[in-house]
């Protein structure tokens, strides 16, 4: 007698705009270390100070490029099932369950993205809640989804509500 399986979505992040964000970022690596290596001294700036700039902005386009490079090859997903929901990526997956949650809604970041949130049910313990630059960054959520799926953020809140309404046990 056949089962039927379990119900399971999974949203991916999406390549290309990983795949787009490495290449940006090699590139500016590669303008500053040509100007690294030919810069000359202007009536701005020193040679020196040329190089220390140059070196600053390697670092830090650099990290940008080894992490996307590290997103492009692991996409993070958001994984619904009957149970809860995950986010994979480069951390370990750990599983909300539907009955933890209150509620689904869009963040505006103070970086000016917009994320799906979750607010937890007063008595859950989650290390998210704890974090500090998590409350910094998003007042009045405990926690952000911040998979970038091709979707929408305001489809994937929809989607998450949806998916908590049908799964989580009554209260």
């Amino acid at each position: 007698m056949p089962t039927d399986p379990e119900p399971r979505l999974v949203f991916q992040g999406a390549a290309w705009k990983s795949g787009l964000r490495t290449l940006g970022s090699l590139a500016v690596v590669a303008i500053f270390v040509f100007m690294l290596i030919y810069g000359q001294e202007t009536r701005r700036y020193s040679k020196e100070m040329g190089d220390i700039i140059s070196i600053g902005c390697i670092a830090m386009f650099g990290w940008n490029a080894g992490f996307s490079f590290l997103r492009l090859c692991f996409p993070p997903e958001l994984i619904l099932t009957h149970e809860g929901f995950s986010v994979r990526g480069l951390r370990k997956a750990q599983l909300v369950p539907w009955g933890d949650v209150q509620g689904f809604d869009l963040v505006k970041q103070r970086g000016g993205t917009t994320v799906a949130g979750y607010v937890l049910k007063p008595g859950v313990k989650s290390g998210a809640r704890d974090r500090s630059l998590t409350r910094f960054l998003m007042p009045g959520f405990d926690g952000a989804i911040a998979v970038f799926p091709e979707e929408s953020p305001g489809y994937v809140v929809k989607v998450l509500n949806d998916w908590r309404w049908r799964y989580a046990p009554p209260s």
